[in-house]
């Protein structure tokens, strides 16, 4: 008996992922696969499931956070925006500075803190 393999794709799978929907459409994805395969022409019939992976790997996606000094060589490239900031949303304070940009230099003053 020759066996063949059967993949489905790679999902992502968060906290709050319906696990069991998840389950199904990856399921009907390789009965999908295997369908063609029979139709194709391949002669072969389905008998039984020999083995089945489960591969994971842990996902923790990218958080902002306050300011942070560039490497050397990054700053020395002056290409990049890096605004100092106190309040955790330096994403949001390049994307405005990005949109309104200085007409000069301006004095390195902290934004986002209490005290500005």
């Amino acid at each position: 008996m020759e066996e063949h393999q059967f993949r489905s794709k790679n999902e992502i799978v968060l906290e709050l992922t319906n696990k069991n929907e998840l389950w199904s459409l990856l399921a009907e994805q390789v009965f999908e696969n295997l369908a063609k395969f029979q139709m194709n022409g391949s002669g072969w019939t389905f008998h039984s499931i020999v083995a089945l992976d489960i591969h994971t790997i842990g996902y923790e996606p990218l958080n902002g956070s306050s300011w942070v000094p560039l490497p050397k060589f990054l700053a020395s490239k002056k290409a990049l925006i890096n605004i100092k900031n106190t309040d955790n949303q330096c994403f949001k304070w390049c994307i405005a500075r990005a949109l309104n940009p200085a007409k000069k230099e301006i004095e390195k003053k902290q934004i986002g803190s209490q005290n500005t």
